[in-house]
């Protein structure tokens, strides 16, 4: 039966159920093979009510990616934090929701490595994400768009959560914290690389030159976390 409290007095279609039900006809039936009739019956919502809330097969498949997308940009408006900070947390809801959600997460991951045009849609909501950390940290630098250093960080931090998300989807009978621990480290490594070059300047127009000098032989993670230490204490001057 489908719940009332609407709009306008329509019956409010119930997402989670409708979108459960999908993913099990999608497993059972194939993607292709499987009807928007189908889910609607097995969701308990009428045709009607079903195609006004979702336009499409992949709209009920990727139905929690547009809800956390949003929840992600409200976040990332509202934080009081340092940006990478921000960023970070952000990225951590994102695999939390994962983690959180097995039932529709591992069978979406199966269906979209076997169908293009899913694998399609997935590229364009992690570009998504991209696109929103990159804006949020050039708006810390003080430009609206085009910041190259913005987008580099974006980028690793993008590929870095993937990294670790994979390696709970094919595996997720991992620990969840322990996942959530490779994730931390994942970030701070991002962190080490990305903080010289985020805060290499207090913002546009900045001219003061930071000067370096290092021991020859000094291996590379401790000369990034020596920079990253030394470009936080310049700004502090």
């Amino acid at each position: 039966m489908e719940r009332s409290g609407g709009r306008g007095g329509q019956p409010r279609v119930p997402t989670r159920e409708v979108v459960l039900a999908a993913v099990r006809l999608f497993t059972e039936n194939g993607f292709e093979a499987t009807t928007m009739d189908q889910i609607a019956a097995d969701g308990g919502v009428s045709r009607r009510s079903l195609f006004r809330r979702f336009g499409s097969k992949e709209d009920i498949l990727f139905a929690g990616h547009d809800e956390l997308f949003s929840t992600v940009a409200g976040y990332l408006r509202a934080s009081p934090d340092e940006p990478l900070t921000t960023v970070f947390a952000a990225a951590r809801l994102v695999l939390q929701d994962y983690l959180g959600d097995p039932e529709v997460t591992l069978p979406r991951y199966r269906l979209v490595r076997a169908h293009p045009r899913l694998r399609d849609r997935e590229v364009a909501m992690t570009a998504r994400y991209q696109a929103a950390f990159s804006r949020y940290l050039a708006r810390h630098e003080g430009t609206e768009s085009g910041s190259p250093v913005a987008e580099m960080v974006a980028a690793s931090l993008i590929a870095a959560h993937n990294h670790v998300l994979r390696g709970w989807l094919r595996d997720p009978e991992q620990d969840g914290q322990e996942v959530l621990a490779r994730f931390e480290e994942a970030m701070a490594l991002v962190r080490r690389v990305a903080e010289p070059m985020l805060y290499a300047a207090d913002g546009p127009g900045n001219d003061r030159v930071l000067v370096a000098v290092y021991p020859g032989g000094m291996g590379r993670e401790e000369l990034l976390r020596r920079i990253g230490a030394a470009v936080q204490e310049s700004g502090r001057v």
